[in-house]
Formats: C-alpha cells, structure tokens, sequence
C-alpha cells in the first residue's frame, strides 16, 4: 500500500442540464482529480484520515456545479460528491480507510408511521 501509487477519482456528473453542458459531448470523459498519496501511512489513522479528506476535496472539486449561484445543480452536486468517495475509498481498498469512510456517513433516516394496525 505504501508504494508510489497515485489515485485517480472519477466521477460522473449527475442528470443537471448545466452539468452537462460542462462535461461536453457523450464522447468526452469524465473529469478527473488525481490525489497522490504515496507518502501517506494507511496503516495510521493520521494517514487515512489525511487520505479521506483529499478525496473529499478532489470530489467536491471536480463535482462542483459550472455555475455557483444555480440552485438545481448544487443540490445535484452532493450525491455526486458522495459516489465519488465511495468509489475512491473502495478503489484505494484499505481498511483505516474505509474504516474512517464509514464512520463520517451519516446513518439513514427511519420513518415510522404510528397509525394502529388496521386503520387508514
């Protein structure tokens, strides 16, 4: 793991129109953020955590919606920012890592309807 290995973080965009009109033809790929970490322990928790928070960076970065001020795409921005962690965190394949990654999630929202059995 702590060979010179160099991460490539793709991500795809989201159905926005201005997102794609950023990303260009359907032929073009998707953008990318290489995030180096060979100098990082991953065997520490300083280094994994180090790890995450570059990924993160990179993924808000090239997830970021072309124009600021429009509402729809920054809504549309944050699961892409998500998949790409997940996808980079996955790629990397190292347990701190991953570790860290799953404790920053946030656990799903449960609703209950409390009506009595039976009734409508």
């Amino acid at each position: 793991m702590k060979s010179a290995i160099c991460y490539t973080l793709l991500a795809a965009f989201l159905g926005s129109v201005s997102a794609l009109a950023a990303a260009g033809t359907a032929r073009d790929e998707p953008p990318r953020r290489t995030v180096h970490f060979a100098d990082l322990d991953l065997t520490r928790a300083s280094g994994a955590r180090a790890l995450y928070q570059g990924i993160r960076s990179a993924a808000q970065a090239v997830c970021a919606p072309p124009i600021a001020s429009d509402p729809y795409a920054a809504a549309n921005s944050r699961p892409c920012v998500e998949a790409a962690i997940e996808r980079a965190v996955s790629d990397v394949n190292a347990p701190l890592l991953t570790d860290y990654y799953r404790s920053t999630r946030r656990p799903p929202v449960l609703i209950v309807d409390r009506q009595a059995p039976g009734t409508l």
